[in-house]
């Protein structure tokens, strides 16, 4: 995803991981700590380069909504051990387990990237 700082306008490239959640929604998920999505807080509209092709979009965040970031940390565990790998998600008969679910989400920032439609 590409953005400007919302502070200094510096111009930010940010390669992330995503689940197609729809036709029209891609979400990711990131540490809280890493401080890069503050600044798509207040952005109305940010690049991303998808199949192949740049498109502009609009992005949600969610920091707060532990069982939303945790819907959204399981969909994307489910389609990617490596996000499950980095989030600390340990998997049990191939699915996610809760407990470390919840306690990833407690720690996550949820992003929602809205595609044109």
């Amino acid at each position: 995803m590409k953005f400007k700082g919302r502070k200094t306008g510096k111009r930010y490239l940010i390669p992330v991981s995503y689940y197609e959640y729809s036709k029209q929604r891609l979400v990711c998920v990131t540490d809280r700590p890493n401080i890069w999505w503050r600044n798509l807080i207040s952005i109305e509209e940010i690049e991303i380069i998808f199949r192949g092709k740049m498109l502009k979009a609009s992005v949600e965040v969610e920091c707060e909504n532990d069982e939303l970031i945790k819907a959204h940390l399981a969909a994307l565990c489910e389609h990617s051990r490596v996000d499950g790998f980095f989030a600390k998600v340990r998997y049990k008969q191939g699915k996610p387990i809760e407990e470390d679910l919840k306690r990833a989400a407690s720690r996550m920032t949820s992003i929602e990237i809205n595609l044109p439609t």
